[in-house]
């Protein structure tokens, strides 16, 4: 039972993953910096450090650990070491969470504007032919909720914003600790995949 929970879990991450592949990332930077310089950072003290207030599943204190923890990783990865604010890192990092719920609606107009005011002459055979709404628009609503996450990285000493990066995806029902841990780790490789500037390719 254990290795089939393991499997379907598997799967599951593989799906969100997948579904998430292609993040449109934002990006934004003083073009006058010198970001090789850059070997150290630490979290901007405050409130901001936490992603704001806990409004939404998104963005609470669970949460918060999930994106410090990610940044922290993917920075790792660049060769940058998290210092204490008190030991004068070169940068400081904060990171913004927010979500807005939103309503889409699709028209997909009748048969008379797909075919005219005579579509066929054998509409007999289209599917709905013959009922009501055959002549009616289609009308499809879609309601979601559209996540926001930014990632700042400031100088340290002058508390210059030196490079922004930033995301906006659906959110995915995510049911478990696991499928959020995949989650947040995905969008966080995605926004700072672009950091510094030019790690992406085509930057």
């Amino acid at each position: 039972m254990n290795k089939f929970r393991s499997l379907v879990f598997g799967v599951l991450v593989a799906v969100l993953l997948f579904g998430c592949a292609d993040l449109p990332v934002n990006t934004d930077y003083a073009v006058d910096y010198n970001f090789s310089q850059i070997n150290s950072y630490g979290w901007l003290p405050g409130p901001e450090a936490k992603g704001g207030s806990a409004t939404d599943l998104h963005n609470t204190e669970l949460m918060h650990v999930r994106y410090m923890a990610a940044i922290n990783q993917q920075l790792g990865l660049k060769g940058l070491q998290l210092r204490n604010a008190t030991d004068k890192p070169d940068v400081l990092v904060v990171y913004h969470l927010g979500s807005k719920d939103k309503t889409v609606v699709d028209s997909f107009g009748s048969w008379y504007s797909h075919f005219g005011y005579y579509p066929c002459y054998h509409c007999d055979h289209r599917p709905g032919f013959g009922h009501m709404h055959f002549h009616e628009s289609d009308l499809w609503v879609r309601e979601f909720t559209e996540d926001s996450v930014v990632i700042d990285i400031i100088e340290a000493e002058s508390r210059k914003m030196l490079w922004r990066g930033s995301v906006q995806r659906i959110q995915p029902v995510l049911q478990t600790p696991e499928e959020r841990n995949a989650y947040v780790s995905e969008t966080v490789a995605a926004i700072l995949a672009a950091f510094p500037p030019g790690s992406r390719q085509g930057e």
